[in-house]
């Protein structure tokens, strides 16, 4: 454990790191298969005493052996961790010849330690994936007009480069010519795609919409808007302390104890003139009751079967120790698209202006999108099903976003205020919408563009409220008018609008100076700082690879109910943990004292060490049950 602890101390993750890791995880489940062999076939009826306990010596040679290298390993730095107590409750318990005994808490610790040390290398791997938002090709503009293949890295500022349609942006810069759209959902968190013209500041990782757009960068790759952020989430990671296991730092005070006071216990009855015999097998007695395998097993096992339990109801959590911060989180920060949002756009109001009705902008309107592939188009053409599409023909898509079409009435064209101005159209009538139509030059009407919000976002906030979670918060890149009326329709009273990815993170950090445990929900890669500097960091399962490498939790079926779910386990999860330990503790006490005074036998040593064990593993395996979902429990 010390080895494997130790190896990771570095944060490296050099080739040779990770062939190291494959070696011991193919090493690990050799020993782990080969114990549970001879384990198994040392109860074979016919088999003699001799070679039944051979048996079982090998299994707990075997599978003790990387715990006495561990146990050597601590006590060459002055570490008494529970690896010692372990061997020396091994080596006692094959002293006095219980060869199965020996064997089992060998095997079983083995076992526990190899599946501990798996779920929590998971939970530290790389976020590579943040990289990937950044290409790296670009197109730089040749002197015949034409334009070549340049690799990201050789990008200076006030180089010309060419975007071609869909493509990433590499570097920062500024649009020298062209018009169009430009999806920055994974930077800014914002939904909707943004117009961009001559003069407007695009970010590498921004995605282009259908127009080859022209532009000088400002950046070089390692400086841009995507390297930031792959820039803070390192920086957030690393602010994120490191759970120590609760067994360990229980190990820490209670192994050299114990172990200082058999000895104590021998050397006194030495002094006082007391049989040896009987010294020694009081002081096995202490040692053998007091192997803290009920702690040392139960709490891994415990944490795995939570995770387990979570997993069946669509829920990854990476590691034991985001389960210890979840079962005290007091304060939730939610990202809005994507999380409270299924990121879809949907018509909400339909304004129109005089001598027009619903019925008629909705028509030209759809007739207009007709072709489109713009989400703005679809929510559009979803708006107007079940209404007689007007008779259009010459589709066309406009610079700067938005369509135009020939109808028997006129030109119709349907945009944004921006656009609606360079075709002379005059809106001032009309409310302030987010998608304008016009017919013949003249105001239609608008349509006002909402979030369509997931239906258990409600519920969702309504149960963090009732499991302890008194502060919740909305942060998003969106303006405060579609921010404001997303919190209200779910009950937030907390929204923080119009941020970036800089100000997610700096928010998040005001946030948690208040909080004993914070955690934040996501899906984009403008997340992923904040999910890295959260206590716990839970990713939506249809988002980003970026936000799900940075999570510690993910939500695989994207149903932010789910969350609750994973704070109510988490809470049995330490309660039935904190049961275990108290019940654990007491009997060992019981029977250390009882062994000190001389009369206690071994076989109650060995009660108190196994027994416990299976009553602590037995106790955690409650946590698969009960698994009512906070969804099935309102419907109750």
């Amino acid at each position: 454990m010390d080895e494997h602890n130790e190896l990771h101390e570095h944060g490296g993750c050099c080739d040779e790191c990770c062939e190291h890791d494959e070696a011991g995880e193919k090493r690990e489940k050799i020993i782990i298969i080969v114990g549970a062999v001879l384990l198994a076939l040392s109860f074979i009826p016919f088999l003699g005493d001799f070679v039944r306990d051979a048996l079982r010596i090998g299994c707990a040679v075997i599978c003790g052996y990387p715990t006495a290298v561990s146990a050597f390993n601590g006590l060459r730095k002055f570490r008494f961790n529970e690896a010692l107590l372990m061997t020396i409750a091994v080596i006692a318990a094959m002293f006095i010849r219980e060869f199965f005994e020996a064997a089992a808490v060998s095997f079983l610790f083995r076992v526990g330690e190899a599946l501990e040390d798996y779920a929590g290398e998971r939970s530290r791997r790389s976020l590579e994936a943040v990289f990937s938002i950044v290409p790296d090709k670009g197109h730089i503009i040749l002197e015949d007009g034409g334009f070549s293949e340049i690799d990201g890295d050789d990008i200076k500022a006030g180089m010309k480069l060419a975007v071609l349609p869909h493509e990433k942006v590499p570097v920062d810069g500024v649009i020298i010519h062209g018009a169009g759209t430009m999806d920055m959902s994974a930077l800014t968190g914002e939904s909707l795609p943004v117009e961009v013209e001559k003069g407007s500041e695009i970010i590498s990782g921004s995605i282009n919409g259908g127009t080859t757009l022209f532009y000088e960068a400002t950046a070089e790759k390692n400086e841009s808007g995507a390297a930031r952020i792959a820039s803070m989430v390192k920086e957030a990671s690393e602010k994120k302390g490191n759970a120590h296991r609760a067994t360990e730092q229980f190990a820490k005070y209670y192994t050299p104890a114990v172990v200082a006071l058999a000895l104590v216990y021998g050397i006194v009855c030495f002094i006082i003139g007391r049989d040896f015999s009987a010294a020694l097998h009081n002081a096995l007695v202490v040692v053998v009751a007091s192997c803290p395998c009920a702690i040392v097993l139960s709490v891994p096992l415990a944490f795995l079967t939570s995770m387990g339990a979570c997993a069946k109801n669509g829920i990854i959590i990476k590691g034991s120790e985001f389960i210890e911060t979840l079962a005290k989180t007091d304060t939730a920060v939610l990202d809005k698209t994507g999380t409270i949002t299924t990121g879809t756009p949907l018509i909400g109001e339909v304004y129109s202006a005089d001598g027009f009705d619903r019925e008629t902008v909705l028509s030209l309107a759809g007739a207009c999108e007709r072709h489109s592939s713009h989400p703005l188009a679809k929510a559009v053409r979803k708006a107007a099903e079940g209404v007689e599409e007007a008779e259009a023909s010459g589709f066309e898509e406009l610079p700067g976003g938005g369509t135009a079409a020939q109808t028997p009435q006129g030109r119709v064209c349907v945009g944004s205020a921006k656009m609606m101005a360079k075709e002379g159209v005059d809106i001032s009538a009309l409310p302030e919408s987010d998608i304008y139509v016009s017919l013949a030059g003249k105001a239609a009407g608008g349509m006002e563009v909402i979030n369509e919000i997931r239906s258990d976002s409600s519920l969702a906030v309504a149960t963090l409220r009732k499991l302890g979670v008194g502060r919740i918060t909305m942060l998003t890149g969106d303006g405060r008018k579609n921010a404001e009326a997303v919190c209200g329709a779910v009950g937030i009273d907390d929204c923080r609008h119009s941020l970036t990815p800089g100000d997610k993170l700096t928010a998040l950090e005001q946030i948690k100076l208040g909080s004993k445990s914070t955690v934040y929900v996501g899906d984009g890669i403008n997340d992923a700082p904040a999910l890295a500097l959260a206590h716990t960091g839970v990713a939506m399962g249809l988002g980003t690879e970026a936000a799900s490498e940075a999570a510690d939790v993910i939500l695989t079926d994207s149903r932010i109910i789910k969350l609750c779910d994973c704070i109510k386990q988490s809470k049995n999860t330490m309660k039935i943990l904190k049961e275990n330990i108290v019940f654990a503790l007491i009997v060992k006490l019981v029977v250390i004292v009882l062994g000190l005074i001389g009369i206690a036998p071994l076989w109650l040593a060995v009660v108190a060490d196994v027994g416990t064990m299976l009553l602590c593993v037995l106790n955690s395996l409650r946590l698969f049950k009960n698994r009512r979902t906070a969804q099935e429990s309102q419907e109750k």
